[in-house]
């Protein structure tokens, strides 16, 4: 498209009559001039041959004549970017056209953001004469795309942090689990050690038992062997011996042998030896005193003196606790018979 030739800087423009058919420069300049979006050719150098005044708004001027004056060098003072400009002209001259978005200057130094599309308008030789194209400030949709660009990195931020944590809790939650498992073959296998156990031993204590109650049959049957052997074996000798002509002295041994045997089979002697932890003598002394004998008789009996038999009687009394107290020993150990 070849470059319009119109009148500009104030010129007067020619008058039309009334239902005159408008001619094609004067409807172009309408649109170029009333355009929302900004419209404008430009050298190949970079100067500004021609805009319209939505352009002068958007970069702030007050008017066209305004920005014209004010814009030497478009590279230098519109783009904040000058590779963009370099790549986008390279590819406007291998291809004829250009669309592209880039950061501009505004005459207040402030920077926004502007979509363009741009085309090379050649000459008969192929040359390119200059270029023209439009203009539109898309600052606010960039910035929201900022925004929203922002927030989804703050959201993906929050996101692989919230997976962090989620995969830290769920290296927990399998770590505790895993320690739980392994907690529970430890118990599981005291469990069954314990019942093995617990198994052994109710064996063992059934075995005891048993072992024991045996022993008390044994002891029971070894006892009633014991009484019947000196029932039938020794008893009728020491009777005989009795009722044949002794000595005064020993008539007593006899006695005292055969009572000696009458309370083998009784308890007496074993809790006298056991509970007063009385010796030998301590014990012939015990069972004359219980029979009723005197400290010279059992002293005449025993080939012992009566100061002998006092001082065994004495500690008697002592080993069963009784001494100092007025108890008679021979009623004391006719109780305990």
């Amino acid at each position: 498209m070849d470059r319009p030739n119109r009148r500009r800087n104030g010129g007067s423009r020619p008058s039309r009559s009334s239902g005159s058919p408008i001619s094609v420069e004067e409807k172009y300049r309408s649109i170029f001039e009333n355009a929302v979006e900004g419209i404008f050719q430009t050298s190949t150098s970079g100067k500004i041959l021609d805009l319209n005044p939505a352009l002068a708004r958007i970069f702030r001027y007050g008017s066209p004549e305004e920005m014209k004056k004010s814009i030497k060098d478009i590279p230098r003072q519109v783009y904040a970017d000058q590779d963009v400009r370099e790549k986008s002209l390279r590819t406007v001259e291998t291809r004829g056209r250009a669309k592209f978005e880039f950061r501009f200057r505004r005459k207040d130094k402030t920077v926004g953001w502007g979509y363009t599309s741009v085309r090379a308008v050649r000459n008969a030789r192929g040359e390119t004469a200059y270029y023209e194209g439009f203009f539109r400030d898309i600052t606010d949709r960039k910035e929201m795309e900022e925004k929203l660009r922002e927030a989804r990195d703050l959201l993906e931020q929050r996101v692989i942090e919230r997976t962090r944590k989620i995969a830290q809790l769920n290296a927990a939650l399998a770590a505790d689990i895993a320690e739980r498992k392994k907690i529970e073959k430890i118990v599981k296998t005291r469990e069954k050690e314990l019942k093995r156990r617990s198994v052994k031993l109710e064996e063992f204590n059934i075995t005891l038992r048993t072992l024991l109650e045996q022993r008390e049959v044994d002891r029971k049957d070894l006892e009633r062997q014991i009484m019947t052997n000196i029932d039938e074996l020794i008893m009728p000798c020491v009777e005989r011996l009795q009722s044949t002509a002794l000595t005064e002295q020993a008539g007593s041994l006899v006695q005292s042998l055969l009572d000696n045997l009458k309370t083998l089979t009784s308890p007496f002697l074993s809790r006298m030896k056991t509970g007063g932890h009385l010796t030998s003598t301590e014990l012939q002394i015990a069972n004359f005193i219980k029979a009723g004998k005197s400290s010279k008789e059992i002293g005449a009996i025993l080939k012992l003196s009566s100061g002998t038999v006092d001082f065994h009687r004495n500690n008697i009394r002592k080993k069963l606790g009784i001494r100092g107290k007025k108890i008679s020993l021979e009623t004391y150990l006719l109780d305990q018979s």
